[in-house]
């Protein structure tokens, strides 16, 4: 993980997953790049004004100030930890092009955003586009809720319905937990109880085991008539710090599906979320 890139617009809620950027950059040793985006939103703002440039280019200095800033005081107390670098860009444009892009321009390994929920009000600034970056990035995007505060990621959840990708994505996830000293739970949410899905489930985690070489990864089922819910109840009840989701190609309604599930778990969820991409 060489280049974390942390869109922030001076939010309460962009500064907290800064954080969380930061930390994951001390210990996987990385380059952050702090982003900023002018919208046409704001650039509204002051169209109706006399001085348009004046108070177009006041803005912009105001926001390469705090960017400056932010990145020179992250610099200060991480360098010395690990990390290697925190630059940062001003960029004017619509936030989840722009992230887009520039995720694919840098060959950015990973995307940290805030996130504040669904709501129409939200989706107007960068905390309530999560799941419209999430669908346009090339690259994994960990989502850290606004009320969530940093802590030691001891506990990482995998998410699995069985999928042939699973095992990779695992494989993956397991290299980062290394890093930060945390174990892998790999859990399957299941609708029914019955003889068929425990056969599915003991397979699975035959095939599984044999194929994940590490003793810091263990698997297991359980049963909800709702799979967020079920996913969203077990983080809750077991304490477990970062649930991981992959995000592959899927067809027409296992995509209805996982949409629905990413919804739901963004919108509620108090712990991060990660979207792995192979």
């Amino acid at each position: 993980m060489q280049k974390i890139l942390c869109p922030i617009d001076f939010s309460e809620v962009s500064l907290n997953a800064l954080e969380f950027a930061v930390a994951l950059g001390e210990k996987e040793q990385s380059e952050i790049t702090l982003l900023n985006i002018f919208t046409p939103a704001d650039f509204n703002k002051i169209v109706g004004s006399d001085h348009v440039k004046e108070q177009y280019d006041e803005l912009l200095k105001m926001a390469e100030a705090k960017l400056n800033a932010i990145a020179q005081e992250v610099e200060r107390l991480s360098l010395k930890k690990g990390l290697l670098k925190c630059s940062h860009r001003l960029v004017s444009g619509k936030i989840v092009e722009t992230i887009a892009d520039m995720t694919r321009e840098e060959k950015c390994d990973l995307v940290v955003l805030g996130t504040t929920g669904h709501s129409s009000y939200d989706k107007k600034y960068l905390g309530g586009k999560a799941q419209d970056i999430i669908a346009h990035t090339t690259c994994p995007v960990l989502a850290v809720p606004a009320n969530y505060s940093f802590h030691k990621i001891e506990k990482i959840v995998y998410a699995t319905d069985y999928q042939e990708e699973d095992k990779l994505a695992i494989q993956q996830l397991s290299a980062l937990a290394k890093v930060l000293d945390a174990e892998i739970e790999v859990l399957h949410v299941s609708t029914h109880d019955n003889t068929i899905d425990k056969a599915i489930f003991e397979e699975f985690r035959n095939e599984l085991e044999h194929f994940i070489d590490s003793d810091r990864v263990s698997i297991r089922r359980v049963v909800y008539k709702n799979v967020a819910t079920g996913l969203d109840e077990h983080m809750q009840s077991t304490g477990a710090d970062v649930l991981v989701l992959l995000d592959k190609k899927l067809n027409f309604l296992e995509s209805l599906f996982h949409t629905s599930l990413i919804e739901h778990l963004d919108k509620f969820s108090t712990y991060p979320l990660l979207i792995l991409k192979l």
